[in-house]
C-alpha cells in the first residue's frame, strides 16, 4: 500500500483529507500537513520527518500549489530525497483515484494514472 502526505496553506490539506474520506471511507497510512505558523526550515523538518517515520511504504506527497511555501519546502526536502515522489495541484478527483488504486499500483505507475485523472476533472460545466 501506498503512503500519503497532503501538504497545503492553511486547512487545505485535513479538508482534502475529510471530504475524500466521506467519500470512500476513512484511509490509513495517510498525514496531513499545513504550513499555518511554519517557516519554510519548520515545514521542511516537519516534512522529513514524516518520511523517515514511513519507511516501510512509499510515499506519495500531493501538494496543493504548484508554487507558494509548502512547494518550496517540498523542493527543499526533495534536493536530499531524489526518490520522493511530488504532486503539485492536488485536486479532489486525483485524490480519491489514489485512494481507491494505491493498493493495486507502484507509485510510479499511479503518477501518470493521477496527473491524467486531475486534468480530466477541470473543465467549464456548459448548459
Amino acid at each position: 500500500m501506498l503512503n500519503a502526505l497532503i501538504i497545503g496553506h492553511g486547512d487545505f490539506a485535513q479538508g482534502m483529507l475529510s471530504t475524500a474520506e466521506s467519500i470512500v471511507g476513512k484511509q490509513p497510512f495517510v498525514k496531513v500537513l499545513s504550513n499555518i505558523g511554519l517557516s519554510c526550515k519548520q515545514l521542511d523538518e516537519k516534512i522529513n520527518k514524516i518520511i523517515k517515520q514511513n519507511k516501510k511504504y512509499k510515499t506519495l506527497i500531493f501538494v496543493d500549489l504548484p508554487g507558494g511555501s509548502c512547494t518550496i519546502s517540498c523542493f527543499n526536502v526533495l534536493k536530499n530525497n531524489r526518490g520522493l515522489n511530488i504532486i503539485c495541484g492536488v485536486n479532489l478527483p486525483m485524490l480519491l483515484e489514489f485512494f481507491i488504486l494505491r493498493n493495486k499500483y507502484s507509485v510510479r505507475e499511479i503518477i501518470p494514472v493521477l496527473i491524467k485523472k486531475g486534468k480530466e476533472n477541470i473543465y467549464r460545466l456548459n448548459g
